[in-house]
């Protein structure tokens, strides 16, 4: 796995513990009616997850044309309504947590002229799209500005002016246009957690586990929501903290390799040296070609070696003990706590 430049990276130490975070879910329900206002019975209904494709829910509707799909996680979903001899239709829906969004569709006959509804904004979107995919920002830019001008409360292509304004290394715009988007739309995750991430780039850490707790709530399967929110947190000393969104971000993906680097550095620290050893044993199995991968071999030998050049039997009078692990980090150069970490947002294409 190639090492994630999209994320804030401690090279000094981080990770693990415990953390349950409640699973708040939302649902959606709504009927399906013909043109003449009669329930359209058995019509196919798929609920599919944007930001996870694979989180998909196929269902029908009853003998009133009614549906109901609940426990789905707060984000927004592709809903889409079909039957044989209708024409189908599809909506972007966004769920809320602890809220059943209702969503009703009337679908013409294949028979009937299918009725095209203009969109404001629409087509400057998908000009500016294709600008953005195109690298031509400065189009791309003025094109979205254009599509926000005749639809101002269209948190998506605010969003993507913030995306574009990144691009093109102009920061405090992109906070303006992240900022203007979470107003529209307080739960859009992948804004908030591109300000988490922007502000860890500035090192206002402060600000950086705030805009990332937020994304943590709603992107419960992210794991670069919680490895950044880590970072935040150990930057401003919550170790416990740290550590908790540490583990959480391995729990979301197990390939991770960035958090097992950082687990086994920080069992070093603590001296924990069993803990260590397994961290950084699974980091060079799911990154053996990482740059990394060298120091990794040497740590490990270290530990199995039980050096005794690195161990401090007993401290003079008035020292503070060393331990075992902290002077193998030191022995190999690694930094300690309060090691500075290099962030990077993400920079995704722009959504439609």
């Amino acid at each position: 796995m190639q090492r994630r430049d999209l994320i804030a990276t401690l090279s000094g130490f981080l990770l693990v513990s415990g953390l349950v975070f409640s699973a708040v879910k939302g649902g959606i329900k709504g009927k399906i009616l013909d043109s003449l206002n009669h329930p359209i019975a058995e019509a196919a209904v798929t609920i599919i997850s944007v930001d996870y494709p694979s989180q998909q829910y196929k269902l029908r509707t009853d003998k009133k044309g009614m549906f109901i799909q609940i426990g789905l996680d707060p984000g927004d979903y592709r809903l889409r309504c079909e039957k044989e001899a209708f024409q189908p239709k599809e909506e972007l829906v966004k769920v809320s947590i602890n809220e059943i969004i209702e969503k009703n569709f009337t679908l013409s006959s294949l028979a009937e002229p299918m009725k095209v509804e203009e969109v404001p904004g629409k087509k400057e979107l998908r000009k500016a799209n294709t600008f953005f995919q195109d690298g031509k920002y400065a189009e791309a830019l003025a094109a979205y500005q254009e599509a926000a001008a005749k639809a101002p409360e269209d948190g998506a292509i605010q969003y993507n002016i913030g995306v574009t304004f990144m691009a093109m290394g102009k920061v405090n715009e992109a906070i303006a246009a992240f900022m203007r988007t979470i107003e529209i739309q307080p739960e859009n995750a992948q804004a908030l957690k591109n300000l988490g991430q922007i502000y860890g780039r500035m090192k206002n850490f402060a600000e950086s586990v705030k805009f990332n707790s937020q994304a943590a709530k709603l992107s419960a399967f992210d794991p670069e929501v919680f490895y950044n929110l880590g970072v935040g947190q150990m930057n401003l000393g919550n170790q416990e903290a740290a550590l908790a969104a540490f583990q959480k971000s391995i729990a979301c993906d197990e390939q991770y390799a960035d958090a097992y680097y950082q687990l086994g550095l920080i069992f070093l620290n603590q001296n924990k040296m069993a803990e260590a050893l397994a961290a950084l044993e699974k980091f060079l199995q799911v990154a053996p070609e990482d740059s990394r991968a060298p120091n990794v071999k040497e740590m490990i030998n270290i530990i199995k070696k039980k050096d005794v050049h690195l161990v401090r039997p007993q401290a003079r009078r008035g020292q503070a003990r060393i331990s075992v692990g902290r002077l193998l980090l030191v022995a190999l150069g690694r930094p300690g706590p309060g090691s500075k970490p290099a962030t990077s947002p993400r920079r995704g294409c722009p959504g439609t």
